[in-house]
């Protein structure tokens, strides 16, 4: 494999890692728009029902994450062996060997892990310990009422 051949696929990478990165506010921003729209005020099941494929979701697209850093790994590691057997690299590789030689690849993984985890145990917070009844305006005597009046037209 040539510098040439790995230098779009570096390049890919970052396309697939933006791609990715929107998916991950996406998910999280519906999830949120669910939590405030209606799973605030569901029972305890269907928060866990939720929650559940929140996780699913969410474990997916980390696992897919790891994979493609393990591709971009090992298109560094190419450019790597090729400047060890004596090819000059071009600026850009040069530039996308050092990225991953000076750790910032490694900073940016650790951040999306970091947020990652963080993201994912503050879904847990406010999907079942968070007290919506602030934010939707209710007191317990209101909600008790609502959930009456829902229970007597079922």
């Amino acid at each position: 494999m040539t510098e040439a051949d790995v230098m779009p696929l570096l390049v890919e990478f970052m396309h697939v890692l933006l791609a990715g990165i929107g998916i991950y506010f996406t998910i999280v921003s519906a999830y949120l728009a669910g939590l405030y729209g209606f799973l605030a005020r569901a029972s305890l099941l269907l928060k866990v029902v939720a929650f559940l494929f929140f996780t699913l979701i969410f474990g997916f697209l980390m696992q897919f994450n790891y994979g493609a850093g393990l591709f971009q790994r090992g298109l560094v590691q190419t450019l790597a062996d090729l400047q060890a057997s004596g090819v000059e690299l071009s600026s850009g590789g040069q530039v996308a060997l050092e990225s991953a030689r000076s750790g910032l690849n490694q900073k940016v993984r650790f951040a999306l892990w970091l947020g990652s985890v963080a993201t994912y145990i503050a879904m847990f917070y406010l999907t079942f310990l968070h007290n919506w009844r602030y934010l939707l305006g209710e007191d317990e005597e209101e909600a008790a009422v609502r959930r009456r009046a829902l229970s007597e037209e079922n």
